[in-house]
């Protein structure tokens, strides 16, 4: 059995599988003189912890690519980059404004925590950069579908972090499913993880750390005093900045699903589920869930938490003559045969990435849309979110997947958005 990954694993091997591609692909002889700074893409590095690391990482070894600016409220974080990056100290910034503020900047990674990522893709994007922003695309549907019209408004190219969309495996699951291999698609199982961070049931109002701008990290989320075990990664699980393992492991798996459907542009009619949340401490968000999406298609979308002695996190479609099992570890099916065919020139052809992070700079210089772009990534972030509403409600909703809203619910269509604290407004 092969050894499984961690989701720094899986990244790590898919930059050292880009880093190969770009090693023996072929480049034209005008591109290779093409070295010159002002001839190289500009990448500045909007939140440098754990994945803002990696995707740093990944930026530097790209060709034709440069990162001449880091951006953290946390002093150690960004101090970390900019030494990893080889910066001056007056290219490494606190706010992100400042580093929006330069003209010599073509794009930025977005890689803050999820109550920060439309309010600072739409500013780049109105200062002329275009976007790599981690997943989910926006902490609401509200600052999702928000962020979605700035994208085409302003002509800027946008790729959503869903880096499982780059990986072969994933793609030509969701081809042959979406080519009939395994006949008619009926269910679709996805299995995300429990929150295994330990809930502290004590703890206490301390001073923010020297060098962490507590203020501008909580940004436009409510006021809440500082808490060293509800800021850096555990914010996950506080609704004030993210949504759980929903949101999390959710976005990717539920994007993969999202992808085999068939229904980037499109959403679920009805949702319901239940969660087991924690009884005390100081996370809110549930430990696991069971919710239940259905398609106007008929298919039905089960996502549930995986048992601890169960298969790695995974997605399961289901046909009428067959079923897939795809994770970023293993690939089968049954019949067995289906995952060694192949599509023919007139069959459903996805789009091909093989690196994520080089697919959006291959369509920055060309203008167009990435593997994951904009509005794919609201449709499956909304996936996530109206499935929390549904667990936090803990009753059937009925969405209406064109116009964005809950079908004579105003309770749960208030949970779409949220305001802003002053000054912040996207």
């Amino acid at each position: 059995m092969q050894k499984k990954l961690s989701r720094r694993g899986f990244l790590q091997k898919n930059i050292a599988a880009g880093a190969a591609f770009a090693a023996t692909k072929v480049i034209p002889c005008s591109v290779l003189c093409e070295t010159a700074p002002s001839n190289r893409i500009a990448i500045g590095i909007i939140g440098t912890g754990g994945q803002g690391i990696l995707n740093l990482k990944a930026f530097l070894h790209k060709p034709r690519t440069r990162v001449p600016a880091v951006c953290d409220v946390d002093y150690e974080h960004r101090e970390k980059a900019r030494k990893m990056a080889r910066l001056s100290a007056d290219s490494s910034y606190n706010d992100f404004r400042e580093l929006l503020a330069r003209t010599d900047i073509d794009a930025v990674v977005v890689n803050t925590p999820d109550h920060w990522h439309a309010l600072i893709s739409m500013a780049a994007i109105k200062a002329g950069k275009d976007v790599y922003c981690e997943k989910p695309l926006a902490y609401n549907v509200a600052e999702g579908r928000a962020l979605c019209d700035a994208v085409k408004r302003y002509g800027r190219v946008l790729q959503t972090g869903s880096h499982q969309r780059s990986d072969n495996n994933f793609r030509l699951a969701c081809e042959l499913v979406r080519n009939g291999r395994i006949g008619k698609l009926h269910t679709i199982r996805v299995e995300i993880p429990e929150n295994s961070q330990p809930n502290p049931l004590t703890w206490k109002v301390t001073r923010p750390p020297e060098g962490l701008d507590y203020d501008l990290w909580l940004g436009p989320a409510p006021f809440r005093s500082y808490i060293e075990q509800g800021c850096h990664y555990k914010w996950h699980f506080l609704y004030d900045y993210g949504g759980g393992q929903l949101t999390n492991w959710g976005a990717h798996m539920l994007d993969i699903a999202q992808w085999g459907n068939g229904a980037d542009s499109t959403g679920p009619v009805e949702v319901h589920g239940t969660g087991e949340f924690p009884k005390g401490g100081l996370f809110e968000t549930p430990l696991r869930y069971e919710i239940e999406y259905i398609y106007s298609n008929g298919v039905r979308l089960l996502c549930t938490t995986r048992k601890p002695d169960g298969p790695e996190t995974h997605v399961h479609f289901e046909g009428s003559d067959g079923w897939i099992f795809v994770s970023r570890d293993r690939f089968f099916s049954n019949p067995s045969s289906l995952v060694q065919s192949r599509m023919g020139p007139n069959d459903i052809h996805l789009y091909r990435s093989i690196d994520h992070q080089q697919d959006f700079l291959d369509c920055v210089r060309l203008r167009r849309k990435p593997v994951a772009d904009a509005e794919t990534g609201h449709r499956s972030a909304t996936v996530c979110h109206i499935g929390n509403i549904a667990v936090r409600l803990g009753r059937k909703l009925q969405w209406n997947p064109s116009k964005e809203c809950f079908i004579e619910d105003d309770e749960a269509n208030k949970m779409l958005s949220r305001p802003m604290r002053p000054p912040w407004r996207v």
